[in-house]
């Protein structure tokens, strides 16, 4: 892994006696205040990371890497010929949600509430989307604990027809609604996810997901977040999912057992009108997920990035951290830093002897480091109801 110490860099603008009398905090803050500014037009391979998505059959919202900056590239890991590939069209947010029919495998970044996720639809016709409930039969659906009742809904819900109106009146914080389908096995259940639409009146603590086989017998996970990572949203409806692999077992479960129902538990609800609409048993496919780091600084002691700037969040830097990169890189950052610090001393025959080297590096860098986040494409298109264009 290539780095430069920050005691180094220092050292080396330390070279000219005007930089060497600026308190070196402030030396250290022009060298964060120059990786933002060139972090705001490029990304570099150094960055680069690795990880893996599952993508499902009709789930557009995905979760981001903690770390992730910009995305590079998102494709099949097993196909082995180009026409395996998935070749993501990578568009805006717009299109990506009104052009929903386009034949196209599609990928955006989208922001929502501070939150970055991925859109991504993928059109694969391997991958199973099992329907386990309409939530348009009532008698299917049962309530307990805070859940007082439960009926059928026509006027809010997500998908078909209809939905299940819960009314929870909070005394114990916790509200049950369970629900039967057909009974069937599935040897592969555990390479599967269990997906469900829940509307929230107000935001609860945290929501329960049973697949069970019966109430004695089942898989259990507590979320806390949306599918895609965002946190619950009150009066909107809320895609939640539970790995089955990763689920808790409670009771006796195996390979041979007969799925029947499910519940939702909804932990710290208030007093208010809930729905539930369809949920889904759903197989996945692993994709290679290729993103920018946004964390750029090494501490001591580690083999790989650990935070974005040398200054911490409790404004605390060592001169032992290094920065990740080529020496190029750590060239630019540094004659950045050096004209910051010298703008404020009006030296303007050593500020053109700075920005001339500066200068010299960038086009180096530019030239061994071409950008390389994806461009994106949109296109004109016409809907027969659009009258405006």
């Amino acid at each position: 892994m290539q780095s430069t110490l920050l005691s180094t860099i220092i050292s080396r603008m330390n070279r000219w006696r005007v930089i060497e009398q600026t308190e070196e905090q402030f030396k250290v803050r022009d060298l964060d205040e120059a990786i933002r500014t060139l972090r705001r037009e490029f990304v570099f391979p150094w960055t680069l990371q690795k990880g893996s998505l599952r993508v499902f059959k009709d789930v557009e919202e995905y979760p981001v890497a903690s770390d992730h900056d910009e995305l590079a590239y998102l494709d099949t890991s097993k196909s082995t010929f180009y026409p395996q590939k998935a070749r993501f069209w990578y568009t805006s947010i717009q299109q990506f949600f009104e052009d929903s029919n386009n034949s196209r495998n599609n990928l955006a970044e989208i922001w929502e509430s501070g939150t970055k996720y991925l859109g991504v639809r993928y059109s694969e016709a391997g991958l199973v989307s099992q329907l386990l409930s309409t939530a348009e039969v009532v008698g299917d659906y049962s309530v307990a604990d805070d859940a007082d009742a439960v009926v059928l809904d026509s006027v809010i819900f997500k998908e078909g027809n209809g939905s299940m109106k819960v009314t929870v009146v909070d005394s114990a914080s916790i509200a049950t609604i369970k629900d039967t389908f057909d009974s069937f096995t599935d040897a592969n259940y555990k390479r599967k996810y269990q997906f469900r639409w829940i509307y929230l009146d107000a935001v609860p603590t945290s929501i329960e997901m049973r697949f069970q086989v019966d109430d004695s017998n089942y898989l259990k996970t507590v979320v806390t977040t949306q599918f895609s990572g965002q946190a619950f949203k009150a009066d909107q409806w809320n895609l939640i999912a539970q790995d089955l692999n990763e689920a808790t077992e409670v009771g006796t479960i195996s390979t041979s057992s007969i799925w029947a129902s499910e519940k939702v538990i909804l932990n710290g609800a208030d007093t208010g009108t809930y729905y539930l609409d369809t949920s889904y048993l759903k197989s996945w496919v692993l994709m290679d997920y290729w993103y920018y780091s946004n964390l750029n600084v090494i501490l001591t002691g580690s083999t790989s990035a650990d935070q974005q700037y040398f200054f911490n969040s409790d404004e605390i830097y060592s001169s032992d951290s290094s920065l990740l990169g080529d020496t190029e890189w750590a060239d630019v950052i540094q004659f950045d830093a050096m004209m910051t610090c010298l703008g404020e001393e009006e030296n303007q025959v050593l500020f053109s002897q700075i920005k001339e080297r500066r200068d010299t590096a960038w086009n180096e860098l530019e030239k061994k480091y071409p950008d390389m986040v994806p461009a994106q494409i949109t296109q004109r298109y016409r809907f027969t109801t659009d009258f405006n264009k």
